[in-house]
């Protein structure tokens, strides 16, 4: 078996990435049609099909906000307690 250095992976926050705020994007945008479906449908079932299918596209879409935003927060946090850690001497905890 060959040895091979180990190096840290370098991968992106999921913050930083696209992939949450364009799924984000695309969840909303399909909510609003669905709503926009309202109009369109010629019997009270197809209203409330419209209906359901806008409440789901818009709770994706607040999950994925949720997400996003708890992932942003979360990395200026781990930024911040980096440069509070590197002001200190490398020392964690209160001491």
């Amino acid at each position: 078996m060959i040895d091979k250095e180990r190096q840290p992976l370098s991968t992106a926050h999921p913050a930083d990435s696209s992939t949450l705020p364009t799924y984000m994007l695309i969840f909303f945008v399909l909510g609003l049609v669905g709503f926009g479906a309202h109009g369109l449908g010629d019997g009270p079932e197809a209203l409330i099909i419209a209906i359901v299918v806008s409440a789901v596209f818009f709770t994706c879409f607040l999950i994925l906000f949720a997400v996003y935003w708890t992932g942003y927060l979360m990395k200026g946090h781990a930024v911040w307690q980096a440069g509070r850690r590197s002001e200190s001497g490398g020392s964690t905890g209160g001491e």
